[in-house]
């Protein structure tokens, strides 16, 4: 074990500043975005939307990730990413101020088509892409996943306490917590602001001047690219199921309060705390690949204990098993930048950012179609028969991409 902690240890002092600097603001900015995070699609139904129009305004946030990403990817590329990055954090500022300062379920819309703009301009993952060597890059991601993980374990509890003394699961209640991760997310602007440096990376091959002629040259030069995209965009469709509708199911049907919402939401963060790191490291060890065939029949799990959940404690289980998601996606997403050159990363993750953001303006959308139509439970049977029916085959045909001795 001191072995293990020891060989962490070294990874994280070798790698330069500027990641340690971005993650450092994921750890706080993790732990305020969790205490509103439960009870985001709770504050929406509360102000008057229907599971439909739920959907509708959770769709807002693919809209402007699909509009952003491919002029996002073509400026990444040539363009001063620390500039870029901290012009996305300073739009996610605004985010919590306009949810506590609305009174219909409408302008909820704006707020998350903002957190979608801001979400891809301030996205650190294009910093990890360029900043962590791939002999450490799965450990990397994991390591940002448990420390931020860490503290934030204790945010579902914090928040609960909060809303129970500003009165419960109500509107005034939930709206107080926006407030407090609107002040917190001004001071990690202004920490970031002063601590991140230009990002070092190789100069571009070529200058097409030709936006088909610069996507058409990762298609080209890359590894995969149209099963990669395939597969995250499928990934994210089920994703956006589960977020838009895990905490209302668990409301709504299964009767829990906020304190179970809260511990269902501390149960997935001691799972990412606990073996983020080891699944990490394994992960460089074995292949990205083989990680995530070992998670996919605990995540898929998670989602048939919810739906048989009979008592609160079925809740947490799902909780727990949920947690594995997180890890097999910085298990497997540590493929993304080994696909393609790395003067291409920034129109990579731009057609990345396409694709799940059009999946993600549908999935609200079907899943409230679903709950409405068929049932509620039929969201999370759907996500199980996606990702373990075509999800895992589809990725078993594309080549592993760590190199070992």
């Amino acid at each position: 074990m001191a072995e293990f902690v020891g060989e962490l240890k070294e990874v994280w002092q070798r790698q330069k500043k500027n990641w340690r600097t971005v993650v450092t603001r994921n750890i706080f900015n993790r732990f305020f975005n969790e205490i509103t995070l439960q009870y985001a699609n709770i504050y929406i139904t509360l102000l008057g939307a229907t599971p439909v129009q739920l959907g509708a305004v959770n769709s807002a946030l693919g809209f402007a990730q699909a509009f952003i990403s491919p002029p996002l990817g073509i400026i990444r590329d040539r363009y001063n990413i620390r500039k870029i990055f901290l012009a996305g954090v300073a739009l996610l500022v605004t985010v919590p101020l306009i949810y506590a300062l609305a009174n219909d379920w409408r302008l909820i819309a704006l707020a998350i088509l903002i957190s979608g703009l801001g979400m891809m301009i301030g996205s650190c993952v294009i910093i990890c892409d360029l900043s962590l060597p791939p002999q450490d890059r799965a450990t990397g991601k994991a390591l940002c996943e448990s420390i931020g993980a860490l503290p934030t374990i204790l945010a579902p509890t914090a928040a609960a306490l909060i809303l129970t003394y500003l009165g419960g699961i109500t509107i005034q209640g939930i709206r107080g917590l926006y407030w407090i991760q609107f002040a917190a997310r001004v001071i990690l602007f202004l920490y970031v602001y002063k601590n991140l440096t230009d990002i070092e990376r190789e100069p571009r091959v070529s200058e097409n001047g030709n936006l088909i002629a610069d996507f058409k040259e990762v298609f080209e030069r890359g590894t995969a690219i149209k099963r990669w995209l395939l597969f995250n965009a499928l990934n994210m469709f089920t994703m956006s199921m589960l977020t838009t509708f895990r905490y209302n199911y668990a409301f709504e049907v299964k009767g829990a309060t906020q304190f179970i919402l809260g511990g269902i939401a501390t149960a997935m963060l001691i799972t990412e705390t606990i073996f983020s790191t080891v699944i990490g490291r394994l992960a460089d060890k074995i292949g990205r690949k083989k990680a995530f065939y070992i998670l996919t029949p605990l995540f898929s799990l998670a989602n048939l204990v919810l739906i048989y959940a009979t008592n609160q404690y079925w809740l947490l289980l799902a909780g727990l098993l949920m947690g594995f998601r997180m890890i097999a996606g910085f298990s497997y997403g540590s493929m993304t930048p080994e696909l393609v050159p790395s003067d291409c990363i920034g129109r990579w993750r731009g057609l990345i950012g396409l694709v799940t953001g059009l999946a993600s303006i549908a999935a609200p959308v079907v899943g409230g179609l679903i709950w409405e139509n068929f049932g509620p439970e039929w969201i999370f049977i759907t996500i199980v028969l996606i990702d373990v029916m075509i999800r895992l085959p589809l990725l078993y045909t594309v080549p592993e991409t760590l190199k070992t001795n």
